[in-house]
């Protein structure tokens, strides 16, 4: 009997022996080198494709002060997205800051408030500093008791700022009943803004012609026709390699304004004068609202490979020629299903498909390139895409601002941009509070130790 034991101790011992071994070898490869997995539903601690590119991409240091007071939640969450940040590019220096340890800090650069990032690129005369303040970092969410965190697009955004040696300047043009750039465009704006791009609207007529630093012109559906003098202004812009993006949607009812089809017939592009209704992709049941199809493009390819869609309501569908002249390359982005048409009686209160209405697969998105001049236009059959409200909706501000950085020859922007993140609070009654508590303090435990004193108990009368 007791060689019986000898020889099960022995075992038991080398068998625990070897576990241990295991583990620790284990241990020390992990640190060596980590795996982490990120099992969170919003992906919390995961960095967007965008912020990764911008920190593989970077050619200077960036130094980040973070001033927080220590022990604070708000600098908890902060820290670890900055460790992430360093984890990616060895470029990002960060410093921690105790205002009230570390006055003297906080005064040389300016810094009056808690919860404030500071980030600086460069030195001397070519330094770039961007705060970014804790109303731009903690926000509220969307429903009453829900916080957002929007660090990453803010600090990615920052560095962005700093870092990119020209910015490049959008004109959002006005004057011809476009949608209102600050009631509705305020979204876009400020994606743009932080894509690097100065933003100003432009009144063709006021500014005397098209400026001449203009890098990207946005046309969101004007409905009164353009001057002849503006005409000519935009014709000359487009001639010398002008880049656009031109969305023209169908909330308005039938197209009045000729204008803008009257620059695409130079390549033989034009909006319908439709409203397109598909009932084989579309947006929570709304027909009016489709959910296209991606075409092969460096616009959409990560979009399309990340399964993130966009949201297009009330679109026009778009006709283009199958042999563009030469020199002239038109290629399409965005597609709805086969079960989809353009409806063109506008005022028609059946659904179905009619005869005169437009038969699908249509096209919702496309480019026209020039070769020759180095001309570029995006043209979308939403405008209402644009809007605060439906920006948001899936990919729509990716596929937007992924249009927009094609078009200034910025690819290495082309990617996925961080989303905020919501956290959700629970409020519980005290009832609810005491059976959360007897239940997981009292309950469970003693459960466990009644099932560890049995099998203890069955193990000893054997």
């Amino acid at each position: 009997m007791n060689n019986i034991r000898l020889k099960y101790g022995t075992n038991a011992f080398i068998m625990t022996a070897l576990l241990l071994a295991i583990l620790i070898l284990a241990n020390v490869i992990v640190t060596q080198k980590p795996v982490k997995w990120d099992l969170t539903k919003n992906k919390q601690y995961t960095l967007s494709d965008q912020t990764k590119q911008v920190l593989k991409n970077l050619k200077t240091d960036v130094t980040v002060y973070a001033f927080f007071k220590e022990g604070t939640t708000s600098r908890d969450t902060v820290k670890s997205l900055l460790d992430q940040y360093r984890n990616v590019s060895k470029r990002i220096i960060v410093h921690f800051v105790d205002p009230d340890k570390e006055p003297a800090i906080a005064q040389r650069y300016g810094i009056t408030d808690y919860d404030t990032v500071l980030f600086i690129a460069g030195s001397g005369a070519n330094e770039k500093r961007q705060i970014v303040n804790s109303y731009d970092i903690f926000g509220f969410g969307s429903q009453p008791n829900t916080a957002t965190f929007n660090g990453e697009q803010q600090f990615t955004q920052a560095i962005i700022n700093v870092t990119q040696p020209k910015k490049l300047n959008a004109y959002i043009l006005q004057g011809h009943d476009e949608l209102n750039s600050i009631d509705y465009l305020v979204t876009f704006k400020n994606a743009l803004r932080g894509e690097g791009y100065n933003v100003e609207d432009l009144n063709i007529g006021q500014a005397g012609g098209i400026p001449k630093n203009t890098d990207l012109l946005v046309i969101v559906n004007p409905r009164r026709d353009f001057t002849d003098k503006e005409m000519v202004a935009l014709k000359e812009y487009f001639d010398k390699g002008g880049k656009a993006i031109i969305a023209m949607g169908a909330e308005y009812g039938p197209l009045t304004q000729k204008s803008v089809n009257e620059l695409l017939s130079t390549w033989g592009v034009k909006f319908d004068n439709d409203v397109v209704v598909d009932a084989g992709r579309n947006y929570f049941m709304d027909p009016l609202s489709p959910v296209p199809q991606y075409k092969f493009h460096t616009i959409t390819n990560k979009l399309d490979l990340s399964n993130l869609y966009v949201v297009m309501p009330m679109s026009r569908s778009i006709s283009y020629p199958d042999k563009p002249t030469e020199n002239i390359t038109i290629e399409q982005l965005l597609s709805t299903s086969d079960k989809a048409w353009g409806k063109t009686d506008f005022n028609s209160k059946d659904a179905n498909f009619q005869k005169g209405d437009i038969k699908g697969p249509l096209s919702l998105g496309l480019v026209i390139s020039d070769s020759k001049t180095g001309m570029k236009i995006v043209a979308i059959g939403s405008s209402m895409m644009f809007t605060d409200k439906i920006i948001t909706l899936e990919a729509n501000r990716d596929f937007l601002m992924n249009s927009a950085n094609w078009l200034a020859d910025k690819t290495t922007q082309i990617s996925i941009r961080p989303k905020s993140l919501e956290f959700n609070q629970i409020f519980l009654t005290g009832k609810q509070a005491a059976i959360l508590f007897y239940t997981t303090v009292v309950i469970i435990p003693l459960v466990m130790w009644i099932i560890g004193g049995y099998m203890w108990y069955r193990r000893k009368t054997l």
